[in-house]
């Protein structure tokens, strides 16, 4: 583990013991995995069972929708990646909501999830899709004719597959900009998921949503994560990836 790693672990368990706050938090991994493993993002299964046991040790309930400003966690996964299918059944069994965020051009390529498997997927209670965008390209390096093809294109192409309407977008490696929310929102988004940490009723903006990273965090990090301890990062996140 690098210096940076370290310090960032460090601040984030020292502000959870000021923070302390069981505010609602909505939290991502990229995907999962027992043996293969289809990108280096991966977490492991047995990792993700021990956050499980801590968010129920703590007292939050996980939720589908966040709907209370505290004591809820929402869990999503980016990208679209094979292992959340090859592990159906765990997910299946343990019945908790995940939200999967699919780069629509992605699909059916090596290591990602084809159309039989997301719908195979999409029959299960406690999984629902939304639009990562069409081609995973960063929309900040964009123009406006671009943004919106990849904003249209990955709705149009969920919703003709899932026969449901996608309402919910999260942005390419976290970056967006004004322009970016008001298009999103005209293409008809209601829901636009950031990568910047912090809890889900703090907004700068009334569609935004914070998340938190947490596919690799140790039990102590994780569990000051819940706390918190990762709000004290708002600021540099939120000035990495959002452009005016």
């Amino acid at each position: 583990m690098n210096i940076a790693s370290l310090f960032r672990k460090f601040i984030i368990k020292t502000n959870a013991r000021f923070s302390n706050n069981l505010g609602s938090k909505s939290i991502f991994y990229h995907d999962f995995h027992s043996n293969k493993k289809y990108t280096d993002m991966s977490t492991n299964i047995s990792l993700f069972m021990s956050h499980i046991d801590s968010i129920k040790k703590i007292g939050f309930d996980i939720v589908s929708e966040i709907d209370c400003p505290l004591n809820q966690i929402e869990i999503s996964l980016d990208d679209g990646f094979l292992g959340i299918f090859d592990n159906i059944d765990f997910i299946d069994k343990i019945n908790i909501p995940i939200q999967l965020f699919v780069v629509t051009s992605f699909i059916g390529k090596k290591n990602y999830l084809n159309r039989d498997q997301i719908l195979e997927l999409n029959s299960l209670s406690n999984i629902r899709f939304s639009s990562h965008t069409h081609t995973h390209k960063e929309l900040t390096s964009l123009n406006k004719k671009d943004v919106n093809l990849e904003l249209n294109m990955s709705k149009s192409i969920l919703e003709d597959l899932l026969n449901e309407s996608i309402e919910t977008l999260c942005f390419p490696k976290g970056l967006f900009s004004n322009d970016i929310i008001e298009m999103s929102l005209n293409s008809g988004y209601k829901k636009l998921y950031t990568s910047i940490p912090g809890f889900y009723s703090k907004e700068f903006n009334k569609n935004l949503r914070f998340r938190s990273l947490v596919q690799f965090a140790d039990k102590v990090e994780f569990e000051s994560i819940l706390k918190g301890g990762d709000n004290i990062l708002t600021y540099w996140y939120k000035k990495k990836h959002y452009k005016l």
